[in-house]
């Protein structure tokens, strides 16, 4: 029997970063004056908000990869936490406020960031199974959700809630096509690159470089591939320099570490406390609205992030004491 894959602490330092970068994207389209975010500058700014979420699906590719590397595991516990995962998901956009109107069903069925990860997961799941092979199918489900992403925009099959994950015209926040292919690609990273800071990181590094400045160049500027390929390559870059400096940022980054331990966590409570908690009688995105300078938005942002790293703490410290009690 193999021994157990060892566990790559940068990752969680990355999703960490990811994690910081998720509060603070959401606390500035929220909260920030609504003249300031039709500036140029924050225009710029806001493609490289565009990066957290293409690194959450990179990380986890990459890890479901690493630690099912030279054995196959079980797929029941891994299935049931990535459908607790879409629960989790569907249950960000209950429509409390209109439960039985056509409104209220499209909220419902609204497809965001959480129910793409669960899918990702399912589909590394399935290639899983086969084995030997598992990276080829990766590779041909990476050139599909890729590959066809314009195709996927025009589809209909009259159900909204299968509809929601095909393209982002029916109301959805993100979609399979392409997003998924962001996970895929962490999945087949882990086959050529062990996570270490060694020659293969340079080549993953140097490849990344690659996708992201020569899209100008390529036989599809503006098009749909363009936009996953650039911000793969961005995502490749911040890997292969987080796996470098993460050593050397140990004792400096454990709240950060943490942070990524608890990642899901941290992404519902910093969005129930903006979009749900009412304080004291409205949700602070009503509350607050676009009204706020750059500077209160940074301390809105460090609030959020406090009070959910706080909740994080909480759950690694429950954690442990049910592990000491069994």
């Amino acid at each position: 029997m193999p021994e157990p894959t060892q566990r790559l602490e940068w990752l969680d330092l990355f999703r960490g970063l990811a994690v910081l970068g998720m509060i603070w994207t959401h606390a500035a389209h929220t909260f920030l004056d609504a003249s300031l975010q039709d500036t140029p500058w924050f225009h710029r700014l806001d493609y490289y908000h565009g990066l957290i979420a293409p690194s959450f699906f990179w990380i986890a590719g990459f890890v479901r990869a690493h630690v099912t590397s030279g054995r196959m595991k079980p797929a029941w516990p891994t299935l049931k936490r990535l459908l607790m995962v879409l629960l989790v998901g569907y249950a960000m956009h209950l429509p409390w406020h209109a439960p039985f109107s056509a409104v209220g069903w499209r909220d419902a069925c609204t497809v965001d960031v959480l129910h793409c990860l669960a899918i990702s997961g399912i589909l590394m799941l399935l290639a899983e199974r086969l084995g030997r092979w598992r990276d080829a199918a990766a590779f041909v489900m990476l050139l599909f959700f890729v590959g066809l992403q314009s195709s996927a925009e025009h589809w209909r099959t009259g159900l909204l809630m299968i509809d929601q994950y095909f393209n982002r015209s029916q109301g959805s926040l993100f979609a399979l096509f392409p997003w998924v292919g962001f996970g895929l690609a962490g999945f087949l990273t882990r086959r050529l690159w062990d996570g270490g800071t060694n020659s293969r990181a340079l080549l993953i590094f140097l490849s990344g470089a690659l996708l992201a400045f020569a899209q100008p160049h390529s036989p599809w500027p503006g098009g749909a591939p363009e936009f996953y390929l650039e911000r793969l390559g961005w995502v490749m870059m911040a890997a292969v320099a987080t796996a470098c400096v993460a050593d050397r940022t140990g004792a400096a980054t454990g709240w950060l570490r943490l942070a990524g331990r608890e990642s899901l966590l941290l992404y519902v409570a910093h969005l129930a406390m903006i979009h749900a908690v009412p304080l004291p009688k409205l949700p602070l995105q009503f509350l607050i609205g676009k009204t706020q300078s750059l500077g209160m938005v940074f301390v809105i942002f460090i609030g959020l992030f406090l009070a959910s790293l706080g909740l994080g703490v909480w759950n690694e410290g429950r954690k442990r004491t049910a592990r000491t009690q069994r």
